[in-house]
Protein backbone atom coordinates (compact mmCIF):
# COMPACT_ATOMS: atom_id res chain seq x y z
CA UNK A 1 0.00 0.00 0.00
CA UNK A 2 1.29 3.46 -0.89
CA UNK A 3 0.32 6.84 0.53
CA UNK A 4 -0.60 8.02 -2.99
CA UNK A 5 -3.18 5.29 -3.56
CA UNK A 6 -6.98 5.31 -3.45
CA UNK A 7 -6.93 2.57 -0.83
CA UNK A 8 -4.81 4.66 1.51
CA UNK A 9 -6.53 7.96 0.89
CA UNK A 10 -10.16 6.87 1.13
CA UNK A 11 -10.08 3.80 3.38
CA UNK A 12 -6.91 3.13 5.35
CA UNK A 13 -6.20 6.68 6.56
CA UNK A 14 -9.82 7.61 7.51
CA UNK A 15 -10.39 4.30 9.34
CA UNK A 16 -7.07 4.58 11.22
CA UNK A 17 -7.79 8.19 12.19
CA UNK A 18 -11.27 7.25 13.39
CA UNK A 19 -9.96 4.35 15.49
CA UNK A 20 -7.14 6.44 16.96
CA UNK A 21 -9.46 9.28 17.98
CA UNK A 22 -12.23 7.21 19.55
CA UNK A 23 -9.95 5.02 21.68
CA UNK A 24 -8.35 6.00 24.95
CA UNK A 25 -4.69 6.90 25.25
CA UNK A 26 -3.61 3.49 26.53
CA UNK A 27 -4.38 1.73 23.27
CA UNK A 28 -3.83 4.54 20.73
CA UNK A 29 -0.25 3.41 20.14
CA UNK A 30 -1.38 -0.21 19.75
CA UNK A 31 -3.90 0.88 17.13
CA UNK A 32 -1.18 2.82 15.27
CA UNK A 33 1.23 -0.11 15.49
CA UNK A 34 -1.32 -2.57 14.10
CA UNK A 35 -2.16 -0.10 11.35
CA UNK A 36 1.55 0.28 10.56
CA UNK A 37 2.03 -3.48 10.31
CA UNK A 38 -1.04 -3.81 8.05
CA UNK A 39 0.19 -0.92 5.89
CA UNK A 40 3.64 -2.47 5.54
CA UNK A 41 2.40 -6.04 5.06
CA UNK A 42 0.23 -4.91 2.16
CA UNK A 43 3.39 -4.85 0.03
CA UNK A 44 4.13 -8.49 0.90
CA UNK A 45 3.64 -10.64 3.99
CA UNK A 46 7.26 -11.79 3.88
CA UNK A 47 8.38 -8.18 4.31
CA UNK A 48 6.61 -7.78 7.64
CA UNK A 49 8.45 -10.73 9.19
CA UNK A 50 11.78 -9.00 8.52
CA UNK A 51 10.51 -5.76 10.04
CA UNK A 52 9.10 -7.45 13.16
CA UNK A 53 12.27 -9.51 13.68
CA UNK A 54 14.44 -6.42 13.27
CA UNK A 55 12.36 -4.51 15.80
CA UNK A 56 12.48 -7.38 18.30
CA UNK A 57 16.27 -7.69 18.05
CA UNK A 58 16.75 -3.95 18.51
CA UNK A 59 14.42 -3.94 21.49
CA UNK A 60 16.42 -6.74 23.17
CA UNK A 61 19.79 -5.20 22.33
CA UNK A 62 18.64 -1.80 23.60
CA UNK A 63 17.63 -3.36 26.92
CA UNK A 64 20.99 -5.16 27.11
CA UNK A 65 22.90 -1.91 26.51
CA UNK A 66 20.85 -0.14 29.15
CA UNK A 67 21.52 -2.83 31.77
CA UNK A 68 25.29 -2.76 31.32
CA UNK A 69 27.13 -0.44 33.65
CA UNK A 70 30.60 -0.84 32.17
CA UNK A 71 31.58 1.02 28.99
CA UNK A 72 33.25 -2.00 27.29
CA UNK A 73 30.15 -4.19 27.69
CA UNK A 74 27.87 -1.40 26.45
CA UNK A 75 30.11 -0.93 23.42
CA UNK A 76 30.11 -4.67 22.66
CA UNK A 77 26.33 -4.74 22.70
CA UNK A 78 26.17 -1.64 20.51
CA UNK A 79 28.49 -3.21 17.93
CA UNK A 80 26.39 -6.39 18.05
CA UNK A 81 23.24 -4.36 17.43
CA UNK A 82 24.77 -2.44 14.53
CA UNK A 83 25.92 -5.71 12.92
CA UNK A 84 22.45 -7.23 13.38
CA UNK A 85 20.95 -4.23 11.57
CA UNK A 86 23.50 -4.06 8.77
CA UNK A 87 23.57 -7.80 8.06
CA UNK A 88 19.99 -8.05 6.69
CA UNK A 89 20.59 -4.83 4.75
CA UNK A 90 23.72 -6.31 3.18
CA UNK A 91 22.02 -9.61 2.40
CA UNK A 92 18.81 -8.25 0.91
CA UNK A 93 20.13 -5.15 -0.82
CA UNK A 94 23.75 -5.82 -1.75
CA UNK A 95 24.09 -9.58 -2.37
CA UNK A 96 23.28 -9.13 -6.05
CA UNK A 97 25.78 -6.29 -6.38
CA UNK A 98 28.61 -8.29 -4.85
CA UNK A 99 27.66 -11.39 -6.88
CA UNK A 100 27.70 -9.47 -10.18
CA UNK A 101 31.10 -7.96 -9.46
CA UNK A 102 32.56 -11.30 -8.34
CA UNK A 103 31.22 -12.86 -11.55
CA UNK A 104 33.02 -10.20 -13.59
CA UNK A 105 36.32 -10.86 -11.81
CA UNK A 106 36.07 -14.66 -11.88
CA UNK A 107 34.95 -14.53 -15.51
CA UNK A 108 38.42 -13.25 -16.39
CA UNK A 109 39.74 -16.64 -15.30
CA UNK A 110 37.09 -18.65 -17.11
CA UNK A 111 35.05 -19.42 -13.98
CA UNK A 112 31.31 -19.73 -14.55
CA UNK A 113 28.99 -17.15 -12.94
CA UNK A 114 27.38 -17.92 -9.59
CA UNK A 115 23.79 -19.11 -10.01
CA UNK A 116 21.35 -17.92 -7.38
CA UNK A 117 17.76 -16.82 -7.10
CA UNK A 118 16.96 -13.13 -7.11
CA UNK A 119 16.54 -11.69 -3.62
CA UNK A 120 13.50 -9.48 -3.10
CA UNK A 121 14.37 -6.22 -1.33
CA UNK A 122 12.05 -5.51 1.62
CA UNK A 123 10.44 -2.10 1.28
CA UNK A 124 12.00 0.65 3.36
CA UNK A 125 14.76 -1.53 4.83
CA UNK A 126 17.38 1.19 4.29
CA UNK A 127 15.27 3.67 6.22
CA UNK A 128 14.12 1.57 9.17
CA UNK A 129 17.58 0.02 9.61
CA UNK A 130 19.09 3.48 10.04
CA UNK A 131 16.32 4.43 12.48
CA UNK A 132 17.06 1.31 14.54
CA UNK A 133 20.81 2.04 14.60
CA UNK A 134 20.19 5.61 15.72
CA UNK A 135 18.03 4.26 18.56
CA UNK A 136 20.80 1.94 19.78
CA UNK A 137 23.41 4.71 19.61
CA UNK A 138 21.08 7.04 21.50
CA UNK A 139 20.69 4.45 24.26
CA UNK A 140 24.43 3.74 24.28
CA UNK A 141 25.18 7.45 24.71
CA UNK A 142 22.58 7.63 27.51
CA UNK A 143 20.71 10.35 25.66
CA UNK A 144 17.51 8.41 26.37
CA UNK A 145 16.78 5.27 28.39
CA UNK A 146 16.02 2.05 26.54
CA UNK A 147 12.37 1.57 25.61
CA UNK A 148 10.83 -1.07 27.92
CA UNK A 149 7.67 -1.43 25.86
CA UNK A 150 8.23 -3.42 22.67
CA UNK A 151 5.14 -1.94 21.00
CA UNK A 152 6.34 1.63 21.55
CA UNK A 153 9.74 0.92 20.00
CA UNK A 154 8.07 -0.95 17.14
CA UNK A 155 5.84 2.07 16.52
CA UNK A 156 8.91 4.32 16.28
CA UNK A 157 10.63 2.03 13.76
CA UNK A 158 7.56 1.07 11.70
CA UNK A 159 5.28 4.17 11.94
CA UNK A 160 3.47 3.88 8.62
CA UNK A 161 3.94 7.43 7.23
CA UNK A 162 7.74 7.13 7.53
CA UNK A 163 8.58 3.42 7.24
CA UNK A 164 8.95 3.35 3.44
CA UNK A 165 10.93 6.52 2.73
CA UNK A 166 11.53 8.46 5.91
CA UNK A 167 12.18 10.94 7.24
CA UNK A 168 14.67 9.08 9.44
CA UNK A 169 13.35 10.65 12.62
CA UNK A 170 15.42 10.42 15.80
CA UNK A 171 14.16 8.37 18.72
CA UNK A 172 14.88 11.18 21.18
CA UNK A 173 12.48 13.35 19.19
CA UNK A 174 9.81 10.68 18.75
CA UNK A 175 9.85 9.12 22.24
CA UNK A 176 8.44 12.15 24.16
CA UNK A 177 5.47 12.17 21.78
CA UNK A 178 4.49 8.56 22.39
CA UNK A 179 2.18 9.58 25.22
CA UNK A 180 0.28 12.74 26.04
CA UNK A 181 -0.44 13.68 22.44
CA UNK A 182 -3.45 15.93 22.19
CA UNK A 183 -3.77 17.10 18.59
CA UNK A 184 -6.13 20.06 18.35
CA UNK A 185 -8.11 21.30 15.38
CA UNK A 186 -5.30 23.65 14.33
CA UNK A 187 -2.72 20.87 14.22
CA UNK A 188 -5.12 18.52 12.43
CA UNK A 189 -5.96 21.16 9.81
CA UNK A 190 -2.27 21.90 9.38
CA UNK A 191 -1.69 18.19 8.81
CA UNK A 192 -4.36 18.03 6.11
CA UNK A 193 -2.87 21.05 4.33
CA UNK A 194 0.66 19.62 4.55
CA UNK A 195 -0.54 16.27 3.22
CA UNK A 196 -2.39 17.95 0.35
CA UNK A 197 0.66 20.04 -0.57
CA UNK A 198 2.76 16.89 -0.70
CA UNK A 199 0.16 15.06 -2.77
CA UNK A 200 0.04 18.04 -5.14
CA UNK A 201 3.83 18.06 -5.47
CA UNK A 202 3.75 14.40 -6.42
CA UNK A 203 0.67 14.21 -8.64
CA UNK A 204 0.61 17.62 -10.30
CA UNK A 205 4.31 18.41 -10.63
CA UNK A 206 6.59 15.36 -10.21
CA UNK A 207 4.43 13.00 -12.28
CA UNK A 208 4.01 15.59 -15.06
CA UNK A 209 7.74 16.29 -15.25
CA UNK A 210 8.52 12.58 -15.14
CA UNK A 211 6.87 12.16 -18.57
CA UNK A 212 9.47 14.41 -20.20
CA UNK A 213 12.38 13.06 -18.15
CA UNK A 214 11.41 9.48 -18.98
CA UNK A 215 11.28 10.32 -22.69
CA UNK A 216 14.86 11.56 -22.61
CA UNK A 217 16.49 9.01 -20.32
CA UNK A 218 14.76 5.95 -21.75
CA UNK A 219 15.72 6.65 -25.38
CA UNK A 220 19.15 5.92 -26.88
CA UNK A 221 21.50 8.89 -26.82
CA UNK A 222 21.82 8.68 -30.60
CA UNK A 223 18.14 9.68 -30.97
CA UNK A 224 18.48 12.81 -28.80
CA UNK A 225 19.96 16.25 -29.26
CA UNK A 226 21.87 18.35 -26.73
CA UNK A 227 18.90 20.70 -26.00
CA UNK A 228 16.63 17.72 -25.44
CA UNK A 229 19.19 16.15 -23.09
CA UNK A 230 19.32 19.33 -21.02
CA UNK A 231 15.52 19.54 -20.98
CA UNK A 232 15.32 15.97 -19.71
CA UNK A 233 17.93 16.61 -17.02
CA UNK A 234 16.23 19.79 -15.81
CA UNK A 235 12.91 17.95 -15.63
CA UNK A 236 14.44 15.06 -13.71
CA UNK A 237 16.20 17.42 -11.28
CA UNK A 238 12.86 19.05 -10.51
CA UNK A 239 11.02 15.71 -10.54
CA UNK A 240 13.20 14.07 -7.90
CA UNK A 241 12.90 17.10 -5.62
CA UNK A 242 9.11 17.32 -5.86
CA UNK A 243 8.72 13.55 -5.70
CA UNK A 244 10.77 13.12 -2.53
CA UNK A 245 9.84 16.36 -0.77
CA UNK A 246 6.22 15.65 -1.69
CA UNK A 247 6.40 12.29 0.08
CA UNK A 248 7.99 13.98 3.10
CA UNK A 249 5.20 16.57 3.21
CA UNK A 250 2.62 13.78 3.10
CA UNK A 251 4.39 11.87 5.89
CA UNK A 252 4.67 14.96 8.09
CA UNK A 253 1.05 15.82 7.37
CA UNK A 254 -0.19 12.38 8.41
CA UNK A 255 2.02 12.59 11.50
CA UNK A 256 0.38 15.88 12.47
CA UNK A 257 -3.08 14.37 12.10
CA UNK A 258 -2.10 11.80 14.74
CA UNK A 259 -0.41 14.39 16.97
CA UNK A 260 3.23 13.73 15.99
CA UNK A 261 5.67 16.46 14.95
CA UNK A 262 8.19 14.67 12.76
CA UNK A 263 11.58 15.86 11.56
CA UNK A 264 11.70 18.24 8.60
CA UNK A 265 13.58 16.82 5.63
CA UNK A 266 13.86 19.66 3.09
CA UNK A 267 14.55 23.39 3.25
CA UNK A 268 14.64 24.71 -0.33
CA UNK A 269 17.82 22.84 -1.31
CA UNK A 270 17.99 24.28 -4.83
CA UNK A 271 18.61 27.80 -3.56
CA UNK A 272 21.95 26.63 -2.10
CA UNK A 273 25.17 28.41 -3.06
CA UNK A 274 27.45 25.45 -2.32
CA UNK A 275 27.28 21.67 -2.12
CA UNK A 276 27.84 21.94 1.63
CA UNK A 277 24.78 24.15 1.96
CA UNK A 278 22.83 21.77 -0.30
CA UNK A 279 23.41 18.90 2.14
CA UNK A 280 22.21 21.11 4.97
CA UNK A 281 18.93 21.52 3.08
CA UNK A 282 18.44 18.20 1.17
CA UNK A 283 17.31 14.97 2.88
CA UNK A 284 18.17 16.55 6.21
CA UNK A 285 17.31 13.48 8.26
CA UNK A 286 19.83 11.36 6.31
CA UNK A 287 22.58 13.99 6.09
CA UNK A 288 22.35 14.72 9.82
CA UNK A 289 22.33 10.95 10.54
CA UNK A 290 25.50 10.49 8.51
CA UNK A 291 27.08 13.50 10.18
CA UNK A 292 26.29 12.44 13.75
CA UNK A 293 26.82 8.69 13.49
CA UNK A 294 29.50 8.33 10.82
CA UNK A 295 31.34 11.54 9.91
CA UNK A 296 31.94 12.91 13.41
CA UNK A 297 32.98 9.57 15.02
CA UNK A 298 35.22 8.85 12.03
CA UNK A 299 36.78 12.33 12.19
CA UNK A 300 37.38 11.94 15.93
CA UNK A 301 38.91 8.49 15.47
CA UNK A 302 41.13 9.72 12.64
CA UNK A 303 42.30 12.74 14.63
CA UNK A 304 43.55 10.46 17.40
CA UNK A 305 45.66 8.47 14.94
CA UNK A 306 47.24 11.42 13.12
CA UNK A 307 49.97 12.80 15.35
CA UNK A 308 51.86 15.06 12.93
CA UNK A 309 50.85 18.66 12.36
CA UNK A 310 51.12 18.31 8.58
CA UNK A 311 50.55 15.34 6.33
CA UNK A 312 51.17 15.35 2.58
CA UNK A 313 51.65 19.13 2.82
CA UNK A 314 48.14 19.53 4.20
CA UNK A 315 46.95 20.62 7.62
CA UNK A 316 45.93 17.69 9.77
CA UNK A 317 42.36 18.97 10.07
CA UNK A 318 42.11 18.97 6.27
CA UNK A 319 43.37 15.39 6.12
CA UNK A 320 40.80 14.36 8.72
CA UNK A 321 38.02 16.12 6.77
CA UNK A 322 39.11 14.46 3.50
CA UNK A 323 39.12 10.96 5.00
CA UNK A 324 35.86 11.35 6.91
CA UNK A 325 34.05 13.01 4.00
CA UNK A 326 35.21 10.43 1.45
CA UNK A 327 34.06 7.50 3.59
CA UNK A 328 30.78 9.21 4.53
CA UNK A 329 29.76 9.93 0.96
CA UNK A 330 30.92 6.54 -0.24
CA UNK A 331 28.45 5.11 2.30
CA UNK A 332 25.84 7.72 1.29
CA UNK A 333 26.03 6.69 -2.35
CA UNK A 334 26.02 2.96 -1.56
CA UNK A 335 23.08 3.45 0.82
CA UNK A 336 21.02 4.86 -2.04
CA UNK A 337 21.55 1.89 -4.31
CA UNK A 338 23.56 -1.26 -4.94
CA UNK A 339 25.22 -0.02 -8.13
CA UNK A 340 28.42 1.74 -9.14
CA UNK A 341 26.34 4.66 -10.40
CA UNK A 342 25.25 5.52 -6.89
CA UNK A 343 28.76 5.10 -5.52
CA UNK A 344 30.10 7.53 -8.12
CA UNK A 345 27.22 9.92 -7.35
CA UNK A 346 28.21 9.88 -3.67
CA UNK A 347 31.92 10.29 -4.42
CA UNK A 348 31.20 13.28 -6.69
CA UNK A 349 29.50 15.02 -3.77
CA UNK A 350 32.33 14.03 -1.45
CA UNK A 351 34.92 15.38 -3.91
CA UNK A 352 33.07 18.69 -4.24
CA UNK A 353 32.72 19.02 -0.46
CA UNK A 354 36.45 18.40 0.03
CA UNK A 355 37.31 21.04 -2.55
CA UNK A 356 34.97 23.51 -0.88
CA UNK A 357 36.63 22.83 2.46
CA UNK A 358 40.18 23.21 1.06
CA UNK A 359 39.81 26.30 -1.13
CA UNK A 360 36.63 26.60 -3.20
CA UNK A 361 34.38 27.50 -0.27
CA UNK A 362 36.37 30.64 0.51
CA UNK A 363 36.15 31.70 -3.13
CA UNK A 364 32.40 31.09 -3.27
CA UNK A 365 31.81 33.20 -0.16
CA UNK A 366 33.65 36.13 -1.73
CA UNK A 367 32.22 35.88 -5.23
CA UNK A 368 28.96 37.20 -6.69
CA UNK A 369 26.11 35.20 -5.11
CA UNK A 370 24.45 33.99 -8.36
CA UNK A 371 27.79 32.45 -9.42
CA UNK A 372 27.76 30.19 -6.35
CA UNK A 373 24.14 29.32 -7.08
CA UNK A 374 24.89 28.43 -10.72
CA UNK A 375 27.94 26.38 -9.69
CA UNK A 376 25.83 24.37 -7.25
CA UNK A 377 22.96 23.74 -9.67
CA UNK A 378 25.34 22.77 -12.47
CA UNK A 379 27.20 20.10 -10.51
CA UNK A 380 24.02 18.87 -8.83
CA UNK A 381 22.42 18.24 -12.22
CA UNK A 382 25.51 16.52 -13.57
CA UNK A 383 25.54 14.24 -10.51
CA UNK A 384 21.81 13.48 -11.00
CA UNK A 385 22.72 11.86 -14.34
CA UNK A 386 24.52 9.08 -12.42
CA UNK A 387 21.54 8.83 -10.08
CA UNK A 388 19.05 8.43 -12.93
CA UNK A 389 20.83 6.24 -15.49
CA UNK A 390 21.17 2.47 -15.21
CA UNK A 391 24.90 2.11 -15.84
CA UNK A 392 28.09 4.17 -15.78
CA UNK A 393 28.30 3.78 -19.57
CA UNK A 394 24.82 5.28 -19.95
CA UNK A 395 25.74 8.14 -17.61
CA UNK A 396 28.92 8.92 -19.53
CA UNK A 397 27.06 8.91 -22.83
CA UNK A 398 24.35 11.21 -21.49
CA UNK A 399 26.87 13.64 -19.99
CA UNK A 400 28.75 13.63 -23.30
CA UNK A 401 25.51 14.53 -25.08
CA UNK A 402 24.96 17.43 -22.67
CA UNK A 403 28.18 18.93 -24.01
CA UNK A 404 27.54 18.17 -27.66
CA UNK A 405 29.19 14.75 -28.02
CA UNK A 406 27.07 12.21 -29.86
CA UNK A 407 23.38 12.49 -30.55
CA UNK A 408 21.86 14.29 -33.50
CA UNK A 409 21.27 17.86 -34.59
CA UNK A 410 18.68 19.84 -32.67
CA UNK A 411 15.17 19.67 -34.07
CA UNK A 412 13.62 22.82 -32.61
CA UNK A 413 10.13 21.90 -33.78
CA UNK A 414 10.36 18.66 -31.78
CA UNK A 415 11.71 20.54 -28.77
CA UNK A 416 8.96 23.19 -28.92
CA UNK A 417 6.32 20.45 -29.07
CA UNK A 418 7.04 19.75 -25.41
CA UNK A 419 6.32 23.35 -24.46
CA UNK A 420 2.54 23.23 -24.44
CA UNK A 421 0.52 25.35 -22.02
CA UNK A 422 0.36 22.66 -19.34
CA UNK A 423 4.10 22.01 -19.41
CA UNK A 424 4.99 25.71 -19.29
CA UNK A 425 2.63 26.26 -16.34
CA UNK A 426 4.02 23.21 -14.52
CA UNK A 427 7.59 24.34 -15.08
CA UNK A 428 6.80 27.87 -13.88
CA UNK A 429 5.19 26.60 -10.67
CA UNK A 430 7.99 24.05 -10.19
CA UNK A 431 10.78 26.61 -10.55
CA UNK A 432 9.06 29.15 -8.28
CA UNK A 433 8.39 26.37 -5.77
CA UNK A 434 12.09 25.66 -5.38
CA UNK A 435 12.47 29.22 -4.05
CA UNK A 436 10.80 30.94 -1.11
CA UNK A 437 8.27 32.62 -3.41
CA UNK A 438 5.14 30.81 -2.26
CA UNK A 439 6.24 30.61 1.39
CA UNK A 440 6.75 34.40 1.39
CA UNK A 441 3.23 34.88 0.04
CA UNK A 442 1.84 32.62 2.79
CA UNK A 443 3.85 34.48 5.45
CA UNK A 444 2.56 37.83 4.17
CA UNK A 445 -1.01 36.55 4.27
CA UNK A 446 -0.46 35.17 7.77
CA UNK A 447 0.90 38.47 9.07
CA UNK A 448 -2.03 40.37 7.60
CA UNK A 449 -4.50 37.85 9.04
CA UNK A 450 -2.92 38.04 12.51
CA UNK A 451 -4.30 41.54 12.93
CA UNK A 452 -7.82 40.16 13.16
CA UNK A 453 -9.17 43.29 14.94
CA UNK A 454 -8.99 45.23 11.71
CA UNK A 455 -11.46 44.56 8.88
CA UNK A 456 -8.61 43.97 6.43
CA UNK A 457 -7.11 41.35 8.72
CA UNK A 458 -10.43 39.56 9.05
CA UNK A 459 -10.93 39.66 5.28
CA UNK A 460 -7.42 38.32 4.58
CA UNK A 461 -7.87 35.56 7.16
CA UNK A 462 -11.16 34.55 5.55
CA UNK A 463 -9.72 34.58 2.05
CA UNK A 464 -6.66 32.60 3.19
CA UNK A 465 -8.73 29.89 4.84
CA UNK A 466 -11.12 29.71 1.88
CA UNK A 467 -8.28 29.43 -0.62
CA UNK A 468 -6.62 26.75 1.55
CA UNK A 469 -9.79 24.67 1.59
CA UNK A 470 -10.29 25.08 -2.16
CA UNK A 471 -6.67 24.09 -2.88
CA UNK A 472 -6.97 20.98 -0.71
CA UNK A 473 -10.23 19.99 -2.43
CA UNK A 474 -8.73 20.64 -5.87
CA UNK A 475 -5.64 18.54 -5.19
CA UNK A 476 -7.68 15.67 -3.76
CA UNK A 477 -10.01 15.75 -6.77
CA UNK A 478 -7.20 15.81 -9.35
CA UNK A 479 -5.20 13.17 -7.47
CA UNK A 480 -8.27 10.94 -7.39
CA UNK A 481 -8.68 11.27 -11.15
CA UNK A 482 -5.02 10.35 -11.71
CA UNK A 483 -5.24 7.38 -9.35
CA UNK A 484 -8.44 6.10 -10.95
CA UNK A 485 -6.81 6.43 -14.38
CA UNK A 486 -3.81 4.48 -13.14
CA UNK A 487 -1.32 7.21 -14.13
CA UNK A 488 0.00 7.84 -10.62
CA UNK A 489 3.66 6.72 -10.40
CA UNK A 490 5.34 5.22 -7.31
CA UNK A 491 7.69 7.47 -5.35
CA UNK A 492 11.31 7.37 -6.54
CA UNK A 493 12.77 6.77 -3.08
CA UNK A 494 10.61 3.70 -2.44
CA UNK A 495 13.19 1.60 -4.31
CA UNK A 496 15.93 2.58 -1.85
Amino acid sequence: MFVNSLLFLYLFLPVTLFMAYITNEKIKNTILLLASFIFYAWGGVSYISVLIASTLLNWLVGLAIDKCSGAPARKRWLITGIILNLLPLLIFKYTGFFKDNIDILTGLFGIKPIVMKAIILPLGISFYSFKAISYLITVHRRETPAQRNYCDLALYISFFPTVLAGPIDRYRNFAPQLYGRKPDATQFASGIRRFAIGLGKKVLIANSLSLVAEDMFSNPVSTLSTPLAWLGLICYSLQIYYDFSGYTDMALGVGKMFGFELMENFNFPYISRSIKEFWQRWHISLSSWLRDYLFLPLAYSTSRKLKKERYLNLRVDHVIYMIATSVTFLVCGFWHGAAWNFIIWGLIHGFLLINEQLWLGRMLRKTYKPIGHLYTLFFLMISWVFFRTATIHDANQYIGLLFGSGGKAADWKLILDYFNTGFILTMLIAVLGTTRFFSILVEMAGKAADNSLKPVGILVAGVYETVSILVVMFILAVATVFMVAGTNNPFIYFKF
